[in-house]
């Protein structure tokens, strides 16, 4: 039996901008405008890493969600991580319409740091175990 690998990264992405985008009220961009007012959210770095057997398409996937914010202390960055965090665990992720499942989701760290210039910059890392349905 031969497996058609797929990297789900573009799925995951998809599916994570439609959450975050009607989940919660901070802006969410993947390319951010010149024009965007802060705070907002970008999707950050993505791992991908097979993990399952011989038979089985199976792939351990980081994603990073960047939270901006010109406030000068950890409130806003926190309280917006704090709501992602929230909407992520509430709702399963379905990558069904790529022919994807999620086995399991969950955040794996967040953290916040002083950006050099203003403001802060906070980073909530989800991690998935996503199985390839074919083509």
């Amino acid at each position: 039996m031969i497996i058609v690998r797929r990297i789900p990264l573009n799925a995951l992405q998809k599916k994570i901008y439609e959450l975050l985008t009607t989940g919660q009220t901070t802006p969410v961009y993947d390319d951010v405008p010149p024009d965007a007012s802060f705070p907002y959210i970008t999707l950050g770095a993505f791992t991908c890493k097979q993990n399952g057997a011989k038979s089985l398409d199976m792939s351990d996937v980081s994603l990073q969600i960047d939270i901006w914010s010109e406030y000068c202390g950890k409130a806003e960055v926190n309280g917006i991580m704090d709501d992602i965090a929230t909407l992520l665990s509430a709702c399963p992720i379905d990558l069904s319409d790529d022919n994807f499942k999620v086995i399991s989701q969950d955040i794996d760290f967040a953290e916040a740091f002083p950006e050099d210039n203003f403001g802060y910059h906070g980073v909530l890392t989800l991690v998935c175990k996503i199985q390839n349905l074919g083509a």
